[in-house]
């Protein structure tokens, strides 16, 4: 008689999610996913195929539920810079407070793995790029209805550049002081205008 899961797929995808979060891909072995998702092995091989295909569930599953709602609060938000500062800060914050010492899902898995490891890993950091971008753009362009930059501003460059200064940011914070980070910030905010 064939065995009936008996799990929640989401809930299983979210603790493997944070085994990859902490550990990293590589380092992340079969039995660390086992004892974290309370799975049996054979039920993790039935259900997802190999520890790639976990992982590509784990990334997007990190990508849903972490990574956008913190940088969609830039679409929603009222303000312009002071909103990308809160969010930069915020991110350091979370890194040299231990509440997320391991910093960002993503940019780990760009620096570990970068485009080496398939095109479906590469599929999903891209879309969590420009994502993260469009939130940027929509609050560089309300901090130039507001009057907080110039006009000639290019709001779509610079979501960019923020794009790549949040990604380094989060991965130098693991190392450099808060005071450091925060001054950092501070800088790129005072660059935009």
């Amino acid at each position: 008689m064939p065995r009936h899961k008996e799990f929640d797929r989401e809930e299983v995808v979210l603790k493997a999610m944070m085994v990859f979060w902490n550990k990293g891909y590589e380092a992340s072995s079969m039995q660390d996913l086992v004892d974290r998702m309370k799975i049996n092995r054979f039920s993790l091989y039935e259900t997802f195929k190999s520890k790639h295909e976990l992982f590509l569930e784990a990334l997007q599953a990190y990508y849903e539920n972490v990574a956008i709602p913190f940088f969609h609060r830039l679409k929603d938000s009222t303000e312009g810079l002071k909103a990308i500062e809160s969010i930069l800060m915020e991110l350091v914050s979370g890194i040299k407070s231990g509440q997320s010492s391991n910093g960002c899902l993503m940019c780990n898995t760009i620096a570990e793995l970068g485009a080496r490891k398939d095109k479906r890993t590469t599929i999903i950091l891209e879309k969590s790029l420009k994502a993260i971008e469009g939130c940027f753009y929509e609050a560089l362009s309300r901090a130039r209805q507001l009057g907080e930059i110039s006009k000639s501003v290019n709001a779509s460059e610079y979501a960019k550049v923020l794009v790549g200064y949040t990604t380094g940011l989060l991965i130098v914070a693991k190392v450099l002081s808060e005071k450091e980070m925060r001054k950092s910030v501070k800088a790129a905010i005072g660059a935009i205008k």
